[in-house]
């Protein structure tokens, strides 16, 4: 601001500037750990080194080595389905090209701390934003989420970068024989971790409340959250906890042992070492020594070697948070959580199979695979009759069951076992689309996001009415991390009172220019969605004990 002196802040590594922006000061590119490279890859981040003098935190540090292999068939698909005509999409698509990318680089262990007031009397409310992009893509800096809106509402928000894809979550025997605990991969969990700890450790002096932090993500992120809230490693680094439409690509996963479609992370790792061209012995030196550009080059190609997730591997993720919640065994900490009416109306374009756990298989272009009907059982035939035309994969079907199978059913699960273990919980669904008669995508997924954050990005507009939702949204996310509950504010005809969620009386709160608390009208598909998944939950057991 004219005349204002640049915010300072002391924190355990040395002393930071940052920027004033409307009111919200602003720190960028704050490293929260070393630097992972060299010797440091697929190691456990360690703590940032101090630095002399005053640190200016005015520019974001670099985004972790991205995949980045569907960011633009995303894009192509969501700007289609909004109807808009071909020069306008054809304009906009231009625009992101002509935009400027974001410094990638295994450096990349950064946050951005945004503060009313850098003040240690403050005491404010801290959230920690963790970014999706199916633990491949994406990064805490993204226009999505650069916005000082929720800051504006009282809290101090934090957003991470962690390592992904290869860089974050590759594993391989020799680096589970040098690990003191046997295990490999995770890394981007333990960098999430450690942001964190280091939000424990200096977040008062930015005038948050380190007793006093709420985790949110979407989708990746979401599944971050519940990874974080099964994670021993984690406990007592956050008080509650809102996912967003959670996915599930890495809760089937195991360290040691196939599961499902899925070859263990050991053995995928072996495999993608020797696509590298490194066999024989001592190849972990060897790996260490390639360029990040080299390991990328082979990985982006691969979408299942070069695609690679948290797994179970009985110390960060000591099981499933699927297992978890089932078992009582979740943080217990209050939790908002939800979903999307649209969840697959722009993924479908994106994914090659209507089950993520078969997505490698062969797959026939008006047939399910026979996977699929061998996984429900039973309750196929019901399947068939709520999704009716998935059998022949007609695309709005199959569209719905990807999104309720991916997410929706997921999220239902989560929430009547957390409920069931005595924490309070708060379900969502939010159904806002897009003006216009010729949009296809519905609430797709990640919909929500610029209401979240407040975001006014020129790509996605928003009418009147939807700056009027979004303000009510910001409003629940920042009572919830305020008291643990949304209901901070005064109910009224626009902002109604928020019940917990409670299975006997299944409601939830519906997201749209006029929100309600609704019965949830998905019961019977998630029914059968969760039945497949319980008897999932059960195999991971007899597996674990087998």
């Amino acid at each position: 601001m004219p005349g204002r002196a640049r915010p300072e802040v002391e924190t355990e590594q040395g002393r930071l500037t940052g920027r004033w922006r409307r009111g919200t000061a602003v720190f960028r590119g704050v490293p929260y750990a070393a630097p992972p490279v060299g010797d440091r890859r697929w190691r456990p981040p360690a703590p940032a080194e101090p630095w002399p003098g005053v640190r200016d935190a005015a520019k974001d540090g670099p985004t972790a080595i991205q995949r980045g292999a569907e960011i633009e068939d995303f894009l192509h698909a969501l700007l289609d389905g909004h109807g808009w005509s071909e020069r306008r999409v054809k304009v906009l698509m231009k625009l992101y090209e002509k935009a400027p990318a974001p410094r990638q680089s295994e450096d990349c262990l950064y946050l951005t701390v945004r503060t009313p007031s850098p003040d240690p009397s403050a005491r404010l409310p801290v959230m920690v934003w963790i970014h999706g992009g199916d633990h491949q893509d994406g990064a805490g800096t993204e226009i999505f989420y650069a916005s000082n809106a929720l800051a504006r509402h009282g809290v101090v928000t934090v957003s991470i970068n962690y390592r992904l894809g290869v860089m974050g979550f590759f594993a391989h025997p020799e680096l589970a024989a040098e690990s003191p605990h046997g295990v490999a991969g995770n890394y981007g969990m333990l960098d999430q971790i450690a942001a964190l700890e280091w939000v424990r450790d200096n977040i008062a002096n930015f005038g948050g409340d380190p007793d006093n932090v709420t985790i949110f993500g979407e989708s990746a992120g979401g599944e971050s959250v519940m990874h974080l809230m099964t994670s021993p490693l984690a406990r007592g680094l956050f008080h509650r906890a809102i996912p967003q439409s959670p996915a599930n690509s890495g809760q089937l996963i195991h360290l040691d042992r196939p599961f499902l479609a899925y070859d263990s992370a050991l053995d995928m790792g072996g495999q993608f070492a020797a696509k590298l061209g490194v066999t024989g012995g001592d190849q972990l030196a060897r790996l260490r020594t390639m360029s990040a550009e080299q390991i990328s080059e082979v990985a982006r190609p691969d979408q299942v070697l070069g695609t690679q997730y948290p797994v179970i591997d009985g110390h960060v993720l000591p099981e499933s948070p699927l297992a978890a919640f089932a078992a009582g065994r979740q943080a217990p900490v209050p939790m908002m959580i939800g979903s999307n009416s649209d969840e697959g109306s722009v993924l479908h374009a994106l994914v090659d199979a209507t089950m993520a756990e078969y997505a490698h298989l062969p797959l026939e272009p008006d047939a399910l695979q026979p996977e699929v009907a061998a996984a429900f059982g039973d309750d196929f035939d019901r399947l068939l009759e709520l999704y009716p035309g998935l059998d022949r994969r007609e695309h709005g079907a199959e569209s719905d069951f990807l999104g309720d199978h991916l997410f929706g059913g997921r999220v239902f699960h989560y929430a009547r076992h957390h409920h069931a273990a005595g924490h309070p919980t708060y379900l969502y669904f939010f159904t806002r689309h897009p003006k216009g008669d010729g949009q296809t995508v519905g609430a797709y997924h990640a919909a929500e996001l610029a209401f979240v954050h407040g975001s006014r990005l020129p790509i996605l507009p928003m009418t009147k009415d939807d700056k009027a939702l979004s303000a009510e949204m910001m409003r629940y996310w920042t009572d919830f991390a305020r008291g643990g509950h949304p209901n901070g504010a005064a109910a009224t005809a626009t902002h109604p009172y928020w019940p917990r969620f409670d299975p006997t009386r299944p409601y939830w709160m519906r997201l749209d220019h006029r929100i309600e608390y609704v019965p949830i009208d998905r019961l019977d598909k998630y029914e059968v969605l969760n039945a497949r998944t319980d008897r999932v939950v059960a195999a991971m057991s007899a597996l674990a004990t087998g």
